[in-house]
């Protein structure tokens, strides 16, 4: 009887616990298919493709991030939701111009709101965005500037308003004050905390590791920063005074005279910018939300008058129709875009880097497609590698053994290992304010090993050979190696002078009277023979297509993607307080990008590109 007890007790559990399993499964299954089903309704509605209505509409452009040639993307889940504010966000140059010039003649729209405070571009992408906002406003279309606070180039931009409000409660003046240069210098303290800075370096001008090894700027780089930058400053001041309806030198005043005016008003920054006339109101977030409804109305009492996003207006863009006949011909002729964009180093493409292994899949990609029928290679970098830069040149020149030809698009910026990589090139177009040349490269080896000794740490031991003995730099550096590697950089140096001077059809002689690490604009380029024609990334593929004869063409870029793992990396980098992140690049960031692997140290660099324009 216990026992018939005990296997009907059991039989019980059992069926109680396949019940419960079963009402769990049936529950689960239940919430699962609500949870779908809302999810689907919730993604009908958030990325549903509804035509945007731009009729009466105000236009709200408010870029946040960096202007650049060609976007990362990223498989990011949570892009679409905004999770993340990214300190990386990329804006597309052409994009953004696309807006403001289809904007400035689009008679549907009230007007632009303009809002360019956490926007970051370089100066040859500045002055193209302040021309097309100061077309905007030439062909009628009222552009209402708000800002909490900028710097020169931000007001370069916002200057072309048809009117500048201020946020009368910032701490953050309106401050277009020109560009300065200042750099960490290191020398006295690696002499104090006894660490030797072995700094090998080839050109005159090639002031990069001077932060190492001076106390202070030299002469050389001084003079070439000005000669450099001065005529840049002018366009600034003239753009920004044309702008405001300045008469001319009354930016350089104000920049000259700043801390008097500023006396005048009480060391009030705010009522400064205002007296000045650098701006026309001051108001806080709110009273600017109630001034632009009385303009321009709203239906709801305390929201701001109706409009659209940059991104919504960008999706009502389309590109022309062409007939199917003509795209056929397309996609026969076709012009392929390949992007340099940032530190050229080895390895994939990232945020700010110029990976050579993934520019290289792309050259080979476009050489395998035989409906390519040439290369642009824009190039928008400081420098790098040598060796990553010659694995771009390698492949191509492979390219070009197919008897297709390669032409280089510079924007910004291409110097150092940036001119590096276009030494291939039939044919260099370069903007009047491209920042290019410094064709010189050095290497830096930091010697522990005075500091190891005077901490009580030695080296020593024996090797089989003479060369083992010297080359184990944990001994410390000695004359063997200091010889080898002057010697290294003079012959990567004759070789980068060779590569271009092969490359303009210029004697080595004259290519080395220009070298020598110096800076040059592109204008001034083009009169030293450094680049052949003046002109925008789309000039260069029309030079394309006049020297290939296509009626029809398709000019288009691969795509820079990055894994999401990746993007989380950068993402915490970016959260690095910016001040920090300079020091520590200052301090070492050439051990860091580019003396990762001791067989490779030495660079073609630009760290000399960077200078501060009080933003």
């Amino acid at each position: 009887m216990k026992k018939i007890k005990n296997v009907i007790s059991f039989v019980e559990n059992l069926l109680g616990k396949l019940r419960k399993l079963f009402v769990n499964t049936l529950t689960v299954l239940f919430l699962m298919l609500i949870t779908f089903g809302f999810l689907f309704s919730l993604g009908g509605s958030l990325f549903e493709s509804d035509k945007v209505e731009t009729e009466d509409q105000i236009l709200y452009l408010e870029p946040k991030g960096v202007i650049v040639d060609k976007a990362i993307l990223t498989n990011d889940p949570f892009e679409e939701f905004e999770i993340f504010e990214s300190s990386i966000n990329q804006i597309e140059l052409e994009k953004f111009l696309k807006i403001i010039k289809n904007a400035g003649t689009d008679d549907d729209l009230k007007a632009i709101y303009l809002d360019v405070d956490g926007l970051s571009a370089y100066y040859t992408s500045a002055l193209k965005i302040a021309d097309a906002l100061y077309e905007a406003r030439e062909n009628g279309k009222e552009i209402i500037a708000f800002t909490s606070g900028l710097g020169t180039t931000g007001y370069l931009m916002a200057s072309q308003a048809t009117e500048i409000i201020l946020e009368k409660d910032t701490y953050e003046p309106v401050l277009p004050f020109g560009f300065s240069r200042v750099r960490l210098y290191q020398k006295d303290f690696f002499e104090n905390i006894k660490v030797n800075m072995n700094v090998y370096a080839a050109g005159d001008f090639k002031s990069g590791p001077e932060g190492y090894t001076r106390n202070d700027m030299s002469e050389t780089d001084r003079f070439a920063w000005l000669e450099f930058i001065t005529p840049i400053w002018e366009k600034y001041k003239s753009k920004m005074e044309i702008g405001r309806g300045f008469e001319s030198g009354r930016i350089q005043y104000i920049g000259d005279n700043y801390p008097l005016l500023v006396s005048e008003n009480n060391g009030d920054n705010n009522e400064t910018s205002l007296s000045t006339g650098l701006v026309d109101k001051l108001m806080s977030e709110q009273e600017t939300r109630n001034y632009l409804i009385e303009k321009y109305g709203s239906e709801e009492e305390y929201e701001r008058p109706e409009g659209i996003s940059g991104r919504e207006y960008l999706s009502t863009l389309k590109d022309e129709d062409i007939s199917n006949k003509q795209k056929r011909v397309q996609e026969k002729n076709k012009i392929a875009i390949i992007h340099v964009e940032g530190a050229i180093v080895t390895g994939n493409i990232g945020f700010n880097t110029a990976g050579s292994g993934g520019i290289v899949k792309k050259i080979n990609k476009a050489r395998d497609d035989e409906n390519v029928k040439g290369i642009v290679l824009r190039v928008n970098s400081p420098g790098g590698d040598v060796y990553a830069s010659t694995m771009i040149t390698n492949a191509l020149e492979e390219f070009q053994s197919t008897g297709r030809p390669v032409i280089t698009s510079m924007g910004d910026i291409a110097a150092s290992g940036g001119v590096w990589v276009t030494t291939t090139s039939e044919e260099i177009w370069a903007e009047n304010t491209t920042l290019t040349g410094s064709i010189g490269v050095y290497g830096v080896y930091p010697d522990l090993s005075p500091l190891a000794k005077w901490a009580g740490i030695n080296y020593d031991g024996i090797s089989m050979t003479k060369a083992g003995e010297i080359y184990d730099v944990r001994r410390g550096m000695n004359e063997e190696i200091n010889k080898q590697f002057r010697e290294g950089i003079e012959n990567f140096y004759k070789d980068f002078v060779t590569k271009v001077a092969n490359n303009r059809e210029m004697d080595f002689s004259e290519v080395l009277k220009v070298a020598g690490g110096r800076i040059w604009r592109g204008d001034k380029a083009l009169e030293l023979g450094l680049v052949d024609k003046l002109g925008s990334l789309d000039d260069a593929i029309n030079s394309m297509v006049t020297k290939l004869e296509l009626e029809d063409y398709k000019a288009f870029s691969y795509n820079n993607e990055v894994e999401f793992e990746d993007y989380l990396n950068s993402l915490i980098q970016g959260m690095v307080p910016t001040q920090i992140q300079g020091l520590l690049n200052e301090i070492s960031g050439l051990n860091r990008m580019f003396l990762s692997e001791k067989e490779r140290y030495i660079v073609a660099y630009c760290f000399e590109c960077g200078f501060r324009n009080f933003e």
